[in-house]
């Protein structure tokens, strides 16, 4: 999982992902957004792109773009503590000092990963994650577990804000772990 500065500089700066999913090192997520030829990745070689790759409509992409960077103003503002807005760039680069001057580290990366994995979703960038709507979640007891069944690392997380694991995180599932989701079915 990125660290919350790792997350703002892939919506704000360069698009660099995970160690184990690196992104391409372009422009930043909410710019992809932003510019109608970046809201998809094409073949170097021409030809048409993946199935599933189809860019979003103008106005499906602005709109998140736009909710994004209100909400980032908000959040920023909040943080501070302050009535004054400053720009949604600004906003989104304060967020990180302001998270760990507020002692919020945890509750503001959940809230910019949400925003980070709604981005990547709306792109194309990464698949559509699925209610587990059987399973209950194995920390909270809650049926708040979502998952993603990529082909190369399938995972599952709760949702539940209250819900903290071992290490003070939302709960996640991934390997043998998410397999036991599957045992802890409620009726």
């Amino acid at each position: 999982m990125q660290t919350l500065d790792e997350l703002v500089a892939d919506l704000v700066d360069r698009y660099t992902g995970e160690k184990d999913h690196p992104g391409d090192g372009g422009p930043g997520l909410l710019h992809r957004l932003d510019t109608l030829g970046l809201r998809t990745r094409q073949p170097p070689d021409g030809g048409h792109a993946p199935p599933g790759s189809r860019p979003p409509t103008s106005l499906e992409a602005v709109s998140w773009s736009h909710r994004i960077k209100t909400e980032a103003i908000g959040l920023d503002m909040q943080l501070r503590k302050s009535a004054r807005t400053q720009s949604w760039y600004r906003a989104l680069k304060a967020i990180p000092p302001g998270a760990e001057a507020a002692d919020r580290v945890g509750e503001v990366t959940r809230i910019v990963g949400r925003w980070h994995g709604t981005v990547l979703t709306v792109l194309g960038l990464r698949g559509p994650s699925m209610h587990f709507r059987q399973a209950l979640c194995l920390v909270c007891g809650e049926r708040t577990v979502y998952g993603r069944a990529d082909d190369d690392r399938p995972r599952g997380w709760c949702i539940n804000d209250a819900c903290q694991d071992d290490d003070g995180r939302p709960a996640r599932y991934e390997g043998t772990r998410l397999y036991l989701l599957t045992t802890n079915r409620a009726s």
